[in-house]
């Protein structure tokens, strides 16, 4: 069921720093939406209605070509927020960076646009990071509506995790199977202090704006596993992962991009793998000539063909 969250409050403690406003700010929120207006805007109030305390902060929405009323209800009910309006969809990783050259921020996060911000869920992201020297990154923990767990702080992937990963079906029989828990870090989530991943989702992900643009920001060639990969760069270069249980965002996920009809599906589905095999290759140095590349090669190609297989069967069309 969809969480009620207040619309911009012009009394707020800590409003957001306008648009044109050189000031520095503490935390640059930068989302990128496509066709989900009622997301963006409901993901917008709840920031608007989380606690600041003792933070500024400013709200950048990249909107990648949404043919909705994406653009119009943003700049209606959100003049203070940075807006760029692609003509057409960039992909997430060009329009997040492109969020990211304008933010005054000394902190990025990155956000979804199909998410609610509980509390003080940013902030908490800063202090964690401001309190431990050597992270570069810190995620939140993402919860379904249910309060449930997503499982948004991870190990790298193995070759268990093809089979027993986040959503496999293999899974919802074996929750508790040890390889499982050790891909989600479900006993370090269950602690509930922060604790170090090997990648978090960049649903939620708070970084340095030196330490993004250090390693390059989000590497404009992937669309799917960016930010394994980007959390893989930061870690490369020396700086820690890190999730923060207690920082909680609600996300409805897979809903930020508007209504997926079989060829959306389509391109999700082989864009995923894809993504999974480059950057498990690079994660391993795992050049041409590699068996173990064509063994996982192959094994995805299976996995992504019965997917394809299978929502051909259910998934609309239009």
């Amino acid at each position: 069921m969809p969480i009620s969250t207040p619309l911009p409050d012009p009394s707020s403690d800590t409003p957001p720093i306008a648009p044109g406003d050189s000031t520095p700010v503490d935390i640059s929120v930068v989302l990128v939406g496509l066709n989900a207006c009622k997301y963006i805007v409901e993901c917008i109030a709840s920031l608007r209605a989380a606690q600041w305390p003792g933070c500024s902060f400013e709200v950048i929405y990249v909107d990648n070509g949404s043919r909705d009323d994406s653009v119009a209800q943003v700049s209606t009910l959100y003049p203070d927020v940075a807006l760029l309006a692609n003509p057409d969809n960039r992909g997430y990783c060009p329009a997040a960076n492109q969020g990211a050259r304008i933010a005054r921020g000394k902190y990025l996060f990155f956000l979804n646009d199909d998410t609610i911000v509980l509390d003080d869920a940013v902030a908490r992201a800063m202090r964690t990071l401001q309190q431990m020297p050597d992270v570069g990154v810190v995620g939140s923990r993402l919860l379904n509506l249910d309060r449930t767990d997503q499982w948004s702080g991870r190990r790298f992937p193995t070759a268990w995790s093809a089979v027993l990963g986040r959503r496999s079906w293999l899974s919802r029989w074996l929750p508790n199977a040890a390889p499982l828990a050790d891909y989600l870090c479900k006993a370090e989530v269950a602690r509930g202090e922060p604790f170090e991943a090997d990648w978090v989702s960049a649903a939620a992900l708070l970084v340095s704006t030196t330490d993004f643009w250090a390693v390059g920001g989000f590497a404009q060639d992937y669309y799917y596993w960016h930010e394994a990969v980007f959390c893989d760069r930061m870690r490369a270069a020396g700086r820690r992962v890190v999730l923060d249980p207690q920082s909680q965002i609600v996300h409805y996920e897979g809903k930020g991009s508007g209504k997926r009809t079989y060829p959306v599906l389509r391109w999700h589905i082989i864009d995923f793998h894809r993504g999974a095999f480059r950057c498990f290759c690079e994660h391993y140095g795992l050049s041409r000539l590699n068996p173990m590349r064509w063994l996982v090669g192959a094994g995805l190609f299976t996995r992504a063909s019965l997917l394809l297989a299978g929502n051909w069967f259910i998934a609309p069309r239009k």
